[in-house]
C-alpha cells in the first residue's frame, strides 16, 4: 500500500469514526439525563460510561 493510500485509507476511517460518534452522541444525553432523573448518581454514570463528571454537568445544565 502506498502511502497516499494508507492516508486515505486512515482519513475514511476517522470519518466512520466521527460518523459513529456523532451518532452515539444523540442518544447518551437524554440516557444520561433519564439515568440522573432515577437516581444513579453522578459518579455511577462516570464509572458506568467513563463520561467526564463536567461533561455529565454540561448535559444537565441548560444552556445559557
Amino acid at each position: 500500500m502506498t502511502e497516499a493510500e494508507d492516508r486515505e485509507l486512515l482519513l475514511a476511517q476517522l470519518r466512520s469514526w466521527g460518523r459513529r460518534r456523532r451518532d452515539l452522541k444523540v442518544t447518551r444525553d437524554p440516557l444520561v439525563r433519564r439515568a440522573l432523573a432515577a437516581g444513579i448518581t453522578k459518579s455511577e454514570v462516570h464509572y458506568a460510561t467513563r463520561i467526564g463528571r463536567m461533561t455529565i454537568d454540561r448535559i444537565v445544565e441548560p444552556p445559557l
